[in-house]
């Protein structure tokens, strides 16, 4: 198995080398692989910070279900007399003009029944200010109320009323509104001044000291003590989360920070704001978050996002070949074979130790447990321990009570690719356990598609297929917005161009195109020919290509091709009815893709070149037909009591010039043309634009033609198939004009020299005009 994934990953070394210019490249979260997803857990006050190819994103911190804070220091306030709904209109929708004695909001009326009219002058006040609270440039002075000296005076009422009132509710309200005043107004040194004066003493710590202290880590100076701050904020204030993530500075040194707390608490804050910023290893971050304050529910979020990094740095590159989508490596290392199966079995090592710590803490200490244990088994799949993986997925079945819990469904998707990856190299098959879950989570692509590659580094290359072509069900997203992951599967072929498009996968035809050979490919018809469960596994599994049968006989009679057995070509081309042919390779029908059409006959017609043979033999170009006509021609030309050999020789030789890169039969070969002539890393390629067989013939031409005019159109011939396998070998990249290169081309083109040398007489006349390539053939006699 290990030998295996080697072989695989070092067909892919050279796309570590480069970087992927003016094609298709999938962006990076399109291909990473998380299994362990942060919706199975309830911290969605985290969402934004998830670990993510993505940047931080701001994200809404509360659900329907929660109650803000604010609302919550209200409600209170008002002796739980007043619902919910009436308080957050009154604070966040309601304008300054709707606060009066008439009004229908119960919080405003619950105010003016109780006489407290302290509260709605604070209402009231507060109100006055929301439009002072923003930057606005305002160079013409149109509008007042962005002056900073009217912003001042508002800054000073507020102070003042915090000094008047009893109330401490007030107080703190007042000093607040004054401290965003001053942030807005620039006065950076006034905030520090008010919030030492009224928050730094304050024992009691709700929403509003943490929203002060927010304001107070922007203006701090000192950057040890600002990141204090804003780990305190970031820990108790999810919906300034966002707002304050940026207060990170990447050379303070954690200890200085810490310096500033005074408790194992705001230790714990500290290591979880900077862990969060963390792409690399955090696990000792971690580790001193348990010793701080093990019930902390941020030390869980941790951890999911240590096993998200993991599986990136893991599962990524195991299954897709690609890059992890985020990797904080040395920038002197070089991406090689070598470097990239090394750090795989480096990162399952990583796993290991933190598999080593999630065991050996104490369960009870912690907020939830179940996402501890559930990451145990997560790890151990990531380790490859099967047999206590699934020791683990069972005993966590067992707790829980929910079937349709997404967390249930996690340990099914944890099971069925420890089940399939546990069964032994040559052996392996689709067990009954899986199919079930594989069902379920037929649109989950990632799955499928990593049930599919284990199945293949297994040697189970005919499942492994028939699921890569269920891959293309299923819609774009999977549902799971909250950590960013597109339902999408990309993957790198082990053939790898990493100046092509040809590198990336994301269904099955294009994969098993370049990369499975004949016999494989063989295997998988007989398979779905053979097939005939009706179950709704089988089903679904043969969905897809059991409608596929005559494009995939295509695909193999195309593969014979390649490797120029056209026995087993004709066989199987003879398997594809005509309606097939028409609808993709002729005029005649409706033709689905009107550039992959035989447009000229290709034994006697050459591109760009005026007709210089008649022809003899009019037939409907197909696949079939083409290559019924070709092992025909070729029987006339290998046929020694045949007089016309030379003749024969030269239509074959038309035949597999056009059958490459250059001609007007190339869909016999490939299924893409480019003009740009780019590596497509198929089996093939040295032919397809190299011309080696088309050159072959033509000397077989040569070698029975019986005039010198026609050896000398055959050598013109040969003389073209070298410079296309010179253009090839030496392809137009350099600095100079396409002039120099050409005549450096021609300069290497030894067979042009033949021509020049033993038939100087025709020499300017068949390198420079092939509308006289006609008369030439005509005196082949």
């Amino acid at each position: 198995m290990k030998n295996l994934i080697v072989f695989i990953l070092i067909s892919v070394s050279s796309f570590y080398t480069k970087s992927f210019s003016c094609s298709f490249s999938p962006y990076n979260e399109e291909y990473r692989f998380c299994f362990f997803k942060p919706k199975l857990f309830d911290y969605h006050t985290y969402n934004g910070f998830t670990y993510s190819a993505s940047a931080f994103s701001p994200t809404e911190p509360y659900n329907e279900k929660d109650s803000l804070p604010n609302i919550l220091l209200w409600f209170n306030y008002c002796k739980g007399k007043v619902p919910y709904k009436a308080i957050y209109q009154a604070i966040y929708e309601l304008n300054v003009i709707d606060i009066d004695s008439s009004s229908s909001n119960l919080l405003i009326k619950y105010f003016y029944d109780n006489k407290n009219f302290e509260a709605i002058k604070y209402l009231t006040f507060a109100k006055n200010c929301e439009s002072l609270n923003m930057f606005f440039e305002d160079p013409w002075e149109k509008f007042d109320y962005f002056n900073p000296e009217v912003r001042k005076k508002y800054i000073e009422k507020a102070y003042s009323l915090s000094k008047q009132t009893r109330s401490k509710f007030f107080k703190l309200r007042y000093t607040f509104l004054s401290i965003r005043l001053c942030y807005y107004n620039k006065d950076y040194k006034r905030i520090n001044s008010l919030y030492n004066e009224v928050f730094k003493i304050e024992k009691s710590k709700d929403i509003i000291y943490y929203w002060s202290m927010h304001f107070n880590a922007l203006a701090e100076t000192d950057s040890a003590l600002a990141t204090y701050y804003a780990a305190q904020v970031f820990a108790n204030a999810p919906d300034k989360r966002w707002a304050i993530h940026e207060m990170y500075y990447s050379n303070i040194q954690i200890s200085k920070v810490l310096n500033f707390a005074t408790n194992n608490i705001e230790r714990a804050n500290v290591y979880l704001f900077i862990a969060k910023h963390k792409v690399d290893k955090a696990l000792e971050y971690i580790k001193e978050m348990y010793m701080l304050n093990p019930k902390y529910e941020g030390l869980s979020f941790l951890l999911i996002r240590e096993i998200n990094k993991i599986e990136d740095w893991v599962y990524t590159p195991y299954y897709s070949l690609l890059n992890p989508s985020i990797y904080s490596y040395n920038s002197d290392e070089e991406f090689n074979i070598k470097s990239i199966t090394n750090r795989i079995e480096m990162d399952r090592l990583y796993a290991n130790e933190v598999l080593d710590f999630v065991v050996s803490i104490d369960l009870k200490l912690l907020e939830n447990k179940l996402v501890w244990e559930s990451a145990e088994a997560q790890l151990l799949l990531i380790t490859k321990q099967f047999s206590r993986c699934l020791q683990k997925v069972n005993y966590l079945e067992r707790k829980i009570t929910s079937k349709d819990s997404l967390l249930y469904q996690e340990l099914q998707i944890i099971k069925a690719i420890c089940l399939t990856s546990n069964q032994e190299s040559g052996k392996a098959y689709i067990l009954e356990e899986v199919k079930p879950t594989l069902l379920f989570n037929c649109n989950y692509k990632k799955f499928v598609f990593a049930i599919g590659r284990e199945l293949e580094y297994k040697g189970n290359k005919t499942d492994a297929v028939l699921l890569f072509s269920c891959l293309n069900n299923g819609s774009q997203y999977d549902g799971d917005d909250l950590n960013n992951e597109s339902n999408s599967m990309y993957w790198q072929s082990v053939r790898v161009n990493p100046d092509s498009y040809y590198g990336y996968y994301s269904e099955y035809f294009e994969y098993i195109n370049h990369t499975y050979i004949p016999e494989e490919l063989e295997d998988l018809i007989q398979a779905i020919e053979q097939n005939k469960k009706t179950d709704q596994f089988s089903s679904w599994k043969f969905s897809v290509l059991r409608n596929e049968l005559q494009r995939l006989y295509d695909l193999l009679g195309t593969k014979y091709i390649r490797v120029n057995n056209l026995d087993k070509a004709l066989n199987s081309f003879s398997k594809v009815d005509q309606n097939y042919w028409g609808m993709n390779y002729t005029s005649w029908e409706y033709n689905q893709n009107p550039t992959n059409i035989f447009d000229r006959n290709p034994f006697y017609t050459l591109k760009y070149t005026p007709a210089f043979i008649p022809i003899k033999d009019t037939i409907r170009i197909t696949k079939l037909s083409l290559t019924k006509q070709l092992i025909k021609y070729l029987a006339q030309a290998n046929n020694k009591t045949e007089k016309e050999r030379a003749y024969y020789y030269f239509l074959v030789a038309n035949c597999y010039f056009n059958m490459t890169q250059y001609g007007n039969a190339w869909m016999m070969r490939h299924y893409d043309w480019s003009s740009s002539g780019y590596r497509s890393y198929l089996e093939d390629d040295e032919e397809y634009f190299g011309c080696g067989l088309a050159k072959q013939y033509y000397f077989e031409a040569f070698n029975n033609a019986k005039t010198k005019k026609f050896k000398a159109l055959c050598l013109r011939m040969i003389g073209l198939c070298e410079k296309r396998k010179l253009q090839f070998e030496f392809p137009y990249n350099w600095n100079g004009t396409s002039t120099e290169y050409d005549s450096i081309i021609f300069s290497k083109n030894k067979y042009y020299q033949d021509l020049k040398n033993k038939y100087p007489r025709y020499y300017e006349e068949l390198t420079s005009d092939c509308s006289l390539f006609e008369k030439y053939f005509k005196d082949r006699r």
